[in-house]
């Protein structure tokens, strides 16, 4: 009679080793391949976040100051830009909300005091931002990203209407 040890062949020994690999190789390809949709996923969520957050920032400026008289759209040291008139203790103070050098800036000011667009603090990184007065009080903002894609929002003035 043969002992069982001794009728072992190379076969029984390469099979769990091969069987090893496979496993080792096909878990560290799904771990890359999950990384990568994680690294892709990332980035669009930031490049949506910036988009969407700086429309999302200048319609509520315009729905904070939503009063008569409140909000126009105009000029600011030669630049486009939203006026939002406010009063605070019996002073008349504007807020412009601009484009300037490829960010939204805003400026806070005692109406009449002489500013630049420069004395503006950033806000976000924005290029390409348009405001547009629309009929009957609409404000319409439009931004174009980095990949070309337009970003469009309406604000409406209820007080004019």
């Amino acid at each position: 009679m043969k002992e069982a040890g001794k009728n072992r062949h190379i076969v029984d020994l390469l099979l769990p080793i091969a069987l090893f690999l496979v496993l080792a190789a096909s878990s560290l390809f799904l771990v890359l391949l999950a990384a990568n949709v994680y690294q892709k996923n990332v980035a669009w969520e930031e490049r949506n976040y910036e988009s969407r957050t700086c429309l999302s920032y200048v319609t509520e400026k315009i729905r904070q100051n939503d009063e008569k008289g409140g909000v126009e759209i105009g000029t600011f040291d030669g630049v486009p830009s939203i006026i939002l008139r406010q009063n605070f203790g019996g002073q008349a103070y504007v807020t412009y909300l601009y484009c300037y050098e490829g960010t939204l800036r805003e400026l806070f000011v005692q109406e009449g005091v002489s500013a630049g667009v420069l004395d503006g603090q950033e806000i976000l990184q924005a290029d390409n931002f348009q405001f547009a007065q629309q009929e009957d009080g609409i404000i319409k903002i439009s931004y174009i990203d980095e990949n070309g894609q337009e970003l469009v929002t309406y604000a409406a003035v209820k007080s004019e209407s």
